[in-house]
């Protein structure tokens, strides 16, 4: 099977190539992924300025863009020998849970496959020790590679569009995996700093803060807390909430 691997660590993140190795013992390997940390950059497509593509080593390249940019470049060109049969984006490290799907540049990574015809698998890990062990999940996604590529909607499907998000702890072994009924809400209590600068114009600074979860028991956030690997279905496309009533405009 032909894997295009992407992330949003950049290409040289130590998730992207664990998981580089472990799938390369059955499969063909690529990677075409971001120069540069792209964290947080979510869906963003450069299309005004072109894009600088270098080879790293044999099927690895680097993108100057997001990770958007490198699954674009990778399914509308020849770069990779022809379409690859999944792409897989990570594995990222920090989590990738619920409402982080907005913002994540490895959930767009997936989300840009299946919208392209591919079916598209973004992965992420959470260190509470400062150690991060990417093998586990790694070889989790080997060794369920067919049945994770089944659970996605392309759109060459028909239909609505979904891809594959699996969050797990930062472990070597896992007790097991649930597929997530629910998507988990993520309240970020962040704030920005504004300075002044010597040149009279305003500089913002943002300070990450603590993330408080919200969700059931078959959320991923409570999978994810149990110790066990979430595995979440979501849709790639956006659709109109319809459950407002006696809504009346004027003209």
């Amino acid at each position: 099977m032909k894997i295009l691997l992407t992330n949003d660590d950049g290409v040289g993140a130590e998730g992207l190539h664990v998981l580089a190795d472990v799938l390369s013992v059955e499969n063909e390997v690529w990677i075409l992924a971001p120069d540069r940390n792209r964290s947080a950059v979510s869906h963003c497509i450069t299309m005004h300025e072109p894009l600088r593509i270098k080879k790293i080593a044999e099927r690895t390249y680097s993108c100057s863009g997001g990770p958007a940019d490198c699954v674009i470049t990778a399914l509308r060109t020849s770069i990779t020998g022809g379409l690859p049969d999944a792409v897989l984006s990570g594995i990222n490290r920090g989590a990738n849970l619920g409402t982080d799907l907005v913002y994540s540049g490895t959930a767009a990574a997936a989300r840009q496959a299946v919208l392209y015809g591919v079916p598209g698998i973004a992965l992420s890990i959470q260190s509470h020790d400062g150690v991060w062990r990417y093998g586990g999940l790694a070889r989790f996604a080997a060794r369920n590679l067919d049945q994770l590529i089944k659970m996605t909607h392309t759109a060459n499907d028909g239909g609505t569009c979904s891809f594959v998000n699996i969050n797990a702890g930062s472990r070597d072994e896992y007790d097991g995996a649930e597929l997530a009924e629910e998507i988990s809400f993520r309240e970020y209590h962040d704030t920005v700093e504004l300075v002044e600068g010597p040149d009279g114009d305003m500089y913002s600074f943002f300070r990450a803060g603590r993330t408080v979860s919200r969700g059931g028991p078959s959320s991923d956030y409570r999978i994810y807390k149990k110790g066990l690997i979430a595995v979440s279905r979501v849709s790639a496309e956006p659709g109109p909430c319809n459950d407002v009533d006696d809504i009346l405009f004027s003209l």
